[in-house]
């Protein structure tokens, strides 16, 4: 079978499961070996997908995984958005028996497109072309329990291991600010489990926000004016399932509550 024959048929398996809300048992196919395979999968399930994606997640790659994939970064993309005032109290879904993380991050909302080009953007092109920076939370989701386990060329496979964005409120005078002041704690059914700040972000949000423009340039996309760009946790990774409540304040930015519920 070709890798073209390949990607198509792991990515009908994977927008199949997601449309149903039904979990996958096990990952349908030879998993792609390298970074390029799993971006190829993305694309056929961006064709299949209908829609173009609100925004994109950037997650970074274990450190001991960077150097044999040749990437210290990888994205997905995110079709479900919520936006929400500060304090507010939202419901996003998950396929029950499928993988569900919740993450707090900072959100960019691109002001001015970054276009594909041959030289890598800087953080000051990144920084002039973002309108606001917002407080906000990824839902990292599958069908699949075991995808994050697999690595990060199975979580690229699948839409990036992406299940939907909160769009909190906008962080105020976030040029002026140093990132150690956007903080972030987190708690799970009202346990502690981590708290941070845009600090803990590798590079910055900017470096995040730099390396995605990179990519979508690569894939002939860039990254445009209008688009959401979730830019790495900040707390941790916190596996979560419908009927849990996960909450993060953001200081000064007020607080989220999110409730986890099944698709």
């Amino acid at each position: 079978m070709s890798e073209q024959s390949s990607a198509a048929l792991i990515a009908a398996v994977f927008v199949a499961a997601r449309r149903e809300a039904r979990a996958l048992p096990d990952y349908p196919g030879a998993l792609p070996a390298t970074l390029d395979e799993a971006y190829a999968v993305q694309e056929a399930e961006l064709r299949l997908s209908g829609s173009a994606p609100r925004g994109w997640k950037v997650a970074m790659v274990k450190p001991e995984l960077r150097r044999v994939l040749g990437a210290e970064r990888i994205a997905g993309p995110a079709f479900h958005v919520v936006e929400a005032a500060a304090d507010a109290h939202v419901a996003m879904p998950v396929v029950a028996g499928g993988f569900a993380a919740f993450e707090a991050e900072f959100i960019a909302v691109m002001a001015k497109d970054l276009p594909p080009r041959t030289a890598p953007y800087t953080a000051d092109e990144v920084k002039a072309a973002v309108g606001n920076l917002h407080v906000g939370v990824e839902i990292a989701g599958s069908p699949l329990a075991s995808l994050n386990d697999l690595g990060p060329t199975a979580v690229v496979s699948d839409f990036g291991n992406n299940a939907g964005l909160v769009l909190g409120p906008a962080v105020p005078n976030w040029r002026e600010r140093s990132w150690e002041s956007m903080t972030s704690a987190t708690t799970i059914d009202g346990a502690a489990v981590g708290q941070g700040s845009a600090a803990n972000v590798p590079g910055s949000p900017l470096a995040a926000i730099a390396f995605l423009a990179d990519h979508l340039g690569r894939c002939g996309r860039g990254l445009k004016a209008g688009e959401l760009v979730s830019t790495g946790m900040t707390t941790g990774i916190h596996l979560v399932k419908p009927g849990v409540r996960a909450i993060v304040d953001f200081g000064d930015c007020g607080r989220l509550t999110v409730d986890i519920v099944a698709t």
